[in-house]
């Protein structure tokens, strides 16, 4: 079966490239799968599954209008010219129409969960035409939470039996628990710290609530309950500008670092070294940052909306992400928070669920039942 894949997925590899990546590279079937992807995007996607092939075309993944247009009135042509069986769309984008079964990857609804988390012409776009037009038109959907189905259904109305889930997931292999020695050198070399309370993800507010995470830092510091650093490791996003002021203004500004874009190397250094991972979004589709961080044995700290509980289960701590004083004991408790060999075991156990072999399994199930 030969499935066509829109690989528009932004100007970076982030969270939706990185999915779309692991599913296919994970394939275990005869299953034949040719991504569309710009031409300056072309070295991002690097496939050791021989049934993945990767063709470009002349739009700059800069220009986010233009591709919209070619993915709304090219590639459906693209789908018919290369006799596909299925077309996929793993991105937001707007499903005029279609020749070939089409299924879609939502991954969230955070613009009917987070007020003005875009522009208002964004919002419109997304929540009044590009969303309902995907649920309407698709085949299939899948999504990467039992949060993001039930959002699904209940603001877009989208049938239960249209929906799939199949998680995010986590390649164990390449997030680990560094040796201590190595972490230390990595952090080192960057001039970071290596006792840290540690954020990881895009620095937006009020979204991320990366704020919070600070002001909880501060807290414990004024208490002399803790006397490390506060790691903030990440793009600047929407409202970072307002993060930003208040840790200019902070008493402890010299303690909280902000370390803008880091690589695989420094993140798995950063997630092992860390005291603890607090990761307290006002909502998430799934939330990928947690697992690894749990990969890399940090003790981790999440909100208990959204998918947040359903990807941590009983081995995260889960607290209310508009409650200052509970996310602060909540981030206490987890510093001091011994790791025994049960909680190891619990964390392997827990992980497994998020295996990409498992889950690519469970994807191309979903596309083999939608053949027509």
């Amino acid at each position: 079966m030969k499935i066509v894949i829109s690989g528009y997925i932004g100007k970076k590899i982030t969270g939706i490239g990185r999915n779309l990546i692991c599913l296919l590279d994970n394939a275990h079937s005869d299953n034949e799968y040719i991504i569309y992807t710009n031409y300056d995007m072309k070295n991002d996607f690097k496939f050791s599954n021989p049934h993945v092939v990767v063709k470009t075309y002349s739009v700059s993944k800069m220009s986010s209008i233009k591709n919209l247009l070619w993915t709304t009135f090219v590639f459906p042509f693209v789908v018919k010219k290369e006799n596909a069986d299925i077309a996929l769309i793993p991105n937001f984008t707007l499903l005029l129409f279609k020749f070939r079964p089409t299924i879609v990857i939502i991954h969230d609804l955070i613009e009917f969960n987070i007020k003005n988390k875009f522009s208002a012409k964004k919002m419109f776009y997304r929540t009044k035409i590009a969303d309902p037009l995907m649920v309407k038109r698709s085949d299939k959907i899948i999504t990467v939470s039992e949060n993001s189905k039930r959002d699904l259904i209940k603001f877009l109305k989208a049938p239960e039996n249209k929906i799939n889930v199949v998680y995010n997931g986590v390649d164990q292999t390449k997030f680990y628990n560094m040796d201590r020695r190595r972490a230390e050198n990595v952090l080192r070399d960057k001039g970071w710290p290596t006792d840290f309370i540690l954020y990881a993800g895009t620095i937006d507010h009020p979204g991320k609530n990366a704020l919070s995470v600070v002001k909880a830092f501060e807290t414990l510091k004024k208490s002399k309950k803790y006397n490390g650093y506060c790691v903030l490791a990440g793009m600047p996003g929407s409202g970072f500008e307002f993060v930003k002021k208040h840790i200019d203004n902070s008493e402890f500004k010299d303690h909280i670092i902000v370390t803008g874009y880091v690589s695989d190397e420094e993140l798995i250094a950063l997630y092992s070294m860390c005291n603890t991972f607090v990761f307290v979004s006002l909502y998430e589709g799934f939330g990928i940052p947690p697992l690894e961080a749990l990969s890399c044995g940090a003790k981790v700290v999440v909100s208990d909306t959204s998918s947040l509980p359903e990807v941590v289960g009983e081995v995260g701590i889960t607290v209310n992400p508009s409650d200052q004083k509970a996310i602060t004991k909540a981030v206490y408790k987890s510093i001091v928070m011994d790791v025994d060999d049960d909680y190891r075991n619990k964390v392997k156990q827990h992980l497994s669920n998020y295996d990409w072999k498992i889950l690519s399994g469970k994807f191309e199930k979903v596309i083999c039942n939608n053949a027509l």
